[in-house]
């Protein structure tokens, strides 16, 4: 009798866990198969799931090739060989979930994976990324198709055209909810919207947590998520009450965690009631201040560059030149003058050099004479405020070093 021997590996855990949370059942309860083929789409799914985490990746229509080294029977199911796994019956399953819909069907296993056991849903990540792609993509209009384009590409590759992913997560990164978008979706439409999907989609025993980071904070969405719902996210810079609390002056109180300082006060930004807590990182304090030196460098040059510019300008009276120094000063705040003198200059029309004819009438202008440096005070406040950020959360009465 000739025995034959298989490697199971890790292969065997991944298909244990798929009929142990059922998700066979939901897959062939919402898109049974229509025709008498050997395998079913639930089938169709693991055997792709098993090729998508065995490490070795093969492309669809090499599936056959990929099982006939693995104990099909015992992964799949009884009586199923790799040629049933061909990629007719792959396409097959493709189109079925295309048509059923792959966020729709995503979310009914799901469902039924959170009724089996508990995921611990108080913390709930949404978050969108970008893949590029290669290759020419028509577009394709109605139906459940998005579109292959150019957009913002979190890669770096803005040559190429992709698509979006958003995806939502518990604390333990166990994905609850997924959905692909157009190329040019936005982050701060594509977010809020995910998060009302999965709110209104799911249902959680406990209080739960939404968060995000800083594309989902504008006035418009602050608005939609409201009061009720708790969340937690990044107040961006670009808002001014943020900017000028970063800048303030702030009494900041030391956490538990000794990297950290926080300082807590109130919002109602969006017509919210929230709480917004300045952290100060020490870890990325001593991280910023390398390019803030870089950065100080490089305006020094420019600064000199323009103070350039500002001596070789003329003026009609002594108070419009003053009145140019003060606003130079304020367009470089790290600078201050050190010699600024307002002279009082005679010379020839038309700048005609030479000696003035007698009673020649000459022209009165006004130059500046200045040299500058760096404001070593003001230096040093930037300087200490480098790694302050802001957490925001609807709820009120969090811990600082909770919401942290």
């Amino acid at each position: 009798m000739e025995v034959a021997t298989t490697h199971l590996g890790h292969l065997g855990i991944v298909a244990g866990f798929y009929n142990t949370l059922g998700m066979s059942d939901v897959i062939d309860a919402k898109i049974p198969k229509t025709r008498h083929y050997k395998v079913t789409h639930s089938d169709v799914i693991l055997a792709m799931l098993l090729n998508g985490l065995g490490f070795v990746g093969r492309r669809l229509y090499l599936f056959p090739s990929y099982y006939e080294n693995c104990p099909v029977e015992r992964l799949i199911g009884e009586g199923i060989t790799p040629s049933n796994l061909n990629e007719f019956a792959i396409g097959r399953t493709l189109d079925a979930i295309y048509e059923y819909g792959p966020t729709e069907l995503f979310n009914e296993i799901m469902l039924n994976i959170m009724s089996r056991m508990d995921l611990g849903t108080q913390l709930i990540h949404a978050d969108t990324t970008s893949f590029s792609v290669q290759g020419a993509y028509e577009g394709e209009d109605g139906g459940n198709a998005i579109e292959i384009t150019l957009g913002h590409s979190k890669d770096g590759r803005m040559d190429l055209n992709q698509f979006i992913m958003s995806l939502v997560s518990n604390q333990n990164g166990i994905p609850l909810f997924v959905q692909a978008h157009s190329g040019n979706a936005s982050d701060k439409k594509t977010i809020i919207e995910t998060i009302h999907k999965v709110r209104n989609g799911l249902s959680f025993d406990t209080d739960t947590y939404y968060v995000a980071d800083s594309a989902v904070y504008t006035y418009d969405n602050i608005q939609r998520l409201g009061e009720k719902m708790l969340w937690i996210t990044r107040v961006p810079a670009t808002v001014g009450e943020a900017k000028e609390l970063l800048d303030a002056d702030l009494e900041m109180v030391p956490c538990q965690d000794t990297r950290y300082t926080f300082y807590s006060t109130r919002s109602t930004y969006g017509e919210i009631e929230q709480i917004w807590v300045v952290f100060q990182s020490q870890p990325m304090k001593k991280r910023m201040e390398k390019t803030f030196d870089k950065k100080l460098k490089k305006e020094a040059k420019t600064a000199q560059r323009s103070l350039g510019r500002l001596r070789r300008r003329e003026f009609a009276c002594e108070a419009d030149a003053k009145k140019e120094a003060e606003l130079w000063i304020a367009d470089h705040p790290y600078f201050r003058f050190t010699d600024l003198i307002v002279e009082l200059v005679f010379r020839r029309a038309g700048k005609k050099r030479g000696r003035p004819k007698k009673d020649e009438v000459l022209l009165t202008v006004y130059t500046i004479k200045a040299e500058i440096e760096l404001d070593a005070e003001i230096v040093h406040e930037a300087r200490d405020k480098l790694g302050r950020f802001i957490l925001a959360s609807s709820d009120t009465e969090i811990d600082p070093e909770v919401l942290l």
